[in-house]
């Protein structure tokens, strides 16, 4: 499936193991984004981790614009594990396609993790519908970074 937009058509579909290192190029500027996180793993860890946990452990779907993977979703029954656009494509709709698309599932509902100081972020969830359920002091991740719980619900 996809969608025409003003910067090309965004296609969905099903990452498999030969999107380990599409998927890991994503990931890892996406999360460099978030300066106020420590570096904890290099590059070469986040494929691993991609290749070897997520790919493994989670249904991952990705978003591709003319043939790139720029987005990706992973996702563990109701639990949205991760949600990753690549920075030059932040803003052009791919992750709400996805976040839109997990809803679809045959799930009533859905939740995630966000770090607290990830702005950007928790508006993005909010304005797709999650409501904060919880925050933590930032002892449950390995970042000892405080978060927010968030929640969305099929009506």
């Amino acid at each position: 499936m996809s969608s025409a937009s003003g910067h090309g058509a965004i296609a969905l579909r099903h990452a498999g193991p030969a999107d380990a290192a599409a998927v890991a190029a994503v990931f890892s500027p996406s999360v460099r984004l978030l300066t106020f996180l420590p570096r904890l793993h290099t590059v070469e860890e986040d494929r691993r981790f991609i290749t070897d946990v997520i790919l493994k452990d989670c249904e991952v779907s990705v978003a591709e614009l003319e043939g790139r993977i720029v987005s990706f979703l992973a996702r563990d029954g109701q639990e949205v594990r991760l949600l990753h656009t690549h920075p030059d494509f932040i803003g052009r709709g791919a992750g709400g396609r996805l976040l839109e698309a997990a809803k679809q599932e045959d799930v009533e509902a859905l939740e995630l993790w966000c770090f607290q100081a990830n702005i950007g972020g928790r508006r993005f969830y909010e304005a797709h519908g999650f409501k904060a359920i919880a925050f933590t002091d930032g002892q449950r991740n390995e970042e000892k970074t405080p978060d927010v719980r968030y929640r969305w619900e099929r009506a």
